[in-house]
This record gives C-alpha cells, structure tokens and sequence, in this order.
C-alpha cells in the first residue's frame, strides 16, 4: 500500500511512514479439502493471533446506551407496523401504524469516495471508520468530540471489496474480478504489513474468530489463516471447500463459522475440529447475499427480496419467512443487513435494500420500525458504531452515520 496520509491512530501528528517491505506467500500445496470425516482441515491447536472477543463484541446487547456521537442531526420517525415470527410464520414488509416508530438521528454524510463503496468496519478501540471502495481507497474517518472528519487515506491500486478491523489490525481484500486477489495485513500501530496470496478473484468476506482469520471470495473457498508466533507472519492453515459460487458472507459463532453463497446454501463448519458439519439448501429464488446472527437466530438475505430466520439450536430449522416489498408492494432486492440497538435497548433489523431505502424491523417480533430515506443509490455496506449508532454506504459514493435516539 502506498500511503498518502497516515494519521490511522487519531492521536498522533500527521507524518509519512516508511514503508514496509511486503511478504509474498506461495500457498499452493498447503490448502486442504474438508473432509467428509476423519482428520481435521487445519490444526487448531496452532496459537491464536487475535484476542479473545469481549462480552460486548459477542453480544450486540454489550454495547450499552449513551455513548454514540454527540451532536444534532436531522431526525426521522416514520411509519411502523408489521408482525412477529412468535406467532406467525412469514411477514410482508410495508405497513402502516404510528405504534412502533423509531426516532433515528441522521448526523452526518461522509464524502470523499469517487466510486462505490463496498465495504465498512469501525474500530470502536481507536475510534475510526474505515471505507473500502472501487476507487482503489481505504479511507479512515474519525470523530474526536463527536466531530467527523476524514483522517487518512491508503491507496492500494485496486478495488477494495472488503474490509475487516480487530484490534491493531487492518485487513483488507483487495482486487479485481478475473485475476488473482491479495489480502493486506496490516498492524496499525507497528506498521507491519503482509499480503497473503491465495485467493482467485474478489474477496467479499474476512472474518475473525476462534483465534483465526478468515477469507472468502469468488473461488468458493475459504481460507483459514493463523499467525506463527516464530515469525510474526500469517499462515495459511486449511481451506474449507464444499461451497460450488462464490462465498459473499461470513459469521462465527463461539466455535461455529457459518458461510453463504451464490449457490444458495447456508454451511456450518465446526472450528474446534475443521470440519464441516451440516449444510442448509435455502430457499432464496435469487443471489443470497448476506447473514446475521442475533442471539441464536440466524438470518439470509437475498436478491429476491427474502429474509428466512433460521434456529442454530434447532438444527438450523426456518422458523420464519418475510418478504422485503418497495412503494409498490414488489419485492425489494435485500443488499446488506445488521442487528443493531436502539435507545431503548432493543434489537433492530437494518436492511438496506435496492430501491434505495433503509428499512427497519425490531426483532424477534419483525415489527417494523421505519423506514430511511438518504442514499441516492443503493446502499451496499452497513456497519455499527459506538452506542446505538450505526453507518451505511453504497453505490452514491457516500456514508451516512446513523444514531437511535430517545
């Protein structure tokens, strides 16, 4: 990465770092297929390169209240209505009722982006937003006193289609559709850098968990990478395949990673073992995009507007459909999703969809909540913030940040 303003950690003075080397690795004939049975895909008894996570990073409800941004903001409290999975067993977005509004805060647009922006990850340690984005940036947004202002920039050349922040750690997926793709690590407060090489086309997802970094992109694999103490470099350690599209979403769960794909199937892996242990066909009728855990709920989205709610401790059983419809009662093509909280403490389905809006449901009732009109494009990336903030980008270059109020 070449790095035009390095200001990443929002305390010291604005200077130009030396550059650091890059580590090139040739990982062919280290990857290993799943098994049906047997031997692990990797050795998990390899130490972890990340900290165990907090309370608060597994559970959204560890947030708290009353520490978002300070500030004004315009305010939106639109329509609700809608019913829950307790009782029954789909939904239909739209709706009309005054019962169940949310009050959210629009306090600030970000520009600076030339083309879409992909991918979001906040770094609620250091206080800074990170963007990914077509125009071959990596931004870095922070907001000393409530006030946002952009901190930096890394121009990496390439489109940037994911994105992830763990602690020091930056790591970005980085390339273009058609040729291979590199995964940039990079320690923020050392500077040290790695690229680790693998992957063939666009990375859409990298995830953290069970002391492991995770990849997935385009090839359908996912790339299973720990950090070897001796060297102070990522490794790769195993390949989970069985996925036949490429891989758009990653969540964990304790021990347990769960993956979507364009083949439209929902696959669990057990991360104490490498082994993949169940594999749901789902009923989208288009491109699922997405996942979301809440509590142990877990959620798809699809281009087909469809959002089925799945029961982890019930064999991955649908407990509840619902359709995502626009102005006109035609399904909404679902582009991105969060659970975040609102000021009262409950959970809020974000969905951003493709006729622009960002749609709210309070869950597990699915009652909605509102409806968000900002964007100019579709949104394609959401993130949450300090508090009961949350952020959303897409396709209009832009990031709003997005606060629940009392």
């Amino acid at each position: 990465w070449r790095v035009v303003v390095a200001t990443i950690n929002s305390s010291s003075r604005c200077r130009r770092r030396p550059r650091t080397p890059r580590a090139r690795y040739h990982v062919a004939g280290l990857a290993k297929d799943v098994p049906a049975s047997g031997s692990a895909a990797f050795d998990v008894r390899q130490p972890c390169c990340f900290p165990p996570e907090s309370a608060a990073q597994m559970d959204y409800r560890g947030r708290g209240r009353g520490s978002g941004f300070r500030g004004g903001g315009r305010s939106y409290a639109p329509r609700g209505g809608g019913r829950g999975w307790n009782n029954v067993g789909s939904g239909r977005g739209g709706g009309r009722g005054a019962a169940t509004n949310a009050k959210v805060n629009n306090l600030r647009t970000l520009n600076g982006h030339r083309q879409t922006i992909n991918c979001l990850a906040c770094s609620q340690k250091r206080q800074q937003l990170f963007s990914g984005s077509n125009d071959g940036s990596v931004r870095i947004w922070g907001w000393p006193d409530g006030n946002f202002q952009q901190q930096g920039a890394l121009e990496v050349g390439q489109p940037v289609n994911a994105l992830m922040v763990e602690d020091d750690w930056l790591v970005a997926g980085i390339g273009k559709t058609g040729a291979p793709n590199i995964v940039s690590v990079w320690n923020m407060e050392t500077n040290a850098q790695q690229d680790l090489a693998g992957h063939d086309g666009p990375v859409y997802a990298i995830l953290q968990g069970n002391g492991m970094l995770f990849t997935a992109g385009h090839d359908a694999g996912i790339r299973c990478w720990k950090m070897d103490p001796a060297s102070a470099q990522f490794a790769l350690v195993g390949v989970l395949q069985g996925h036949t599209a490429p891989v758009h979403d990653l969540r964990v769960s304790g021990t347990m990673l769960y993956s979507c794909s364009r083949d439209n199937t929902i696959k669990q892996w057990d991360l104490s073992t490498g082994l993949g242990v169940a594999s749901v066909t789902t009923q989208h009728a288009d491109f699922m995009i997405g996942l979301c855990l809440f509590e142990s709920y877990l959620f798809s989205a699809g281009l087909d507007g469809n959002i089925f709610v799945y029961d982890t401790a019930q064999g991955m059983a649908v407990i509840y459909t619902h359709l995502v419809t626009d102005r006109d009662r035609k399904p909404s093509a679902v582009t991105s999703l969060a659970v975040a909280s609102d000021a009262s403490g409950n959970a809020i389905l974000v969905v951003a969809c493709s006729d622009n809006a960002i749609k709210l449901w309070e869950v597990p009732k699915f009652e909605r909540r509102g409806l968000l009109l900002k964007h100019q494009q579709p949104c394609r990336a959401l993130c949450l913030g300090p508090g009961n903030s949350f952020f959303s980008a897409g396709m209009d270059n832009s990031i709003n940040v997005w606060e629940f109020v009392e």
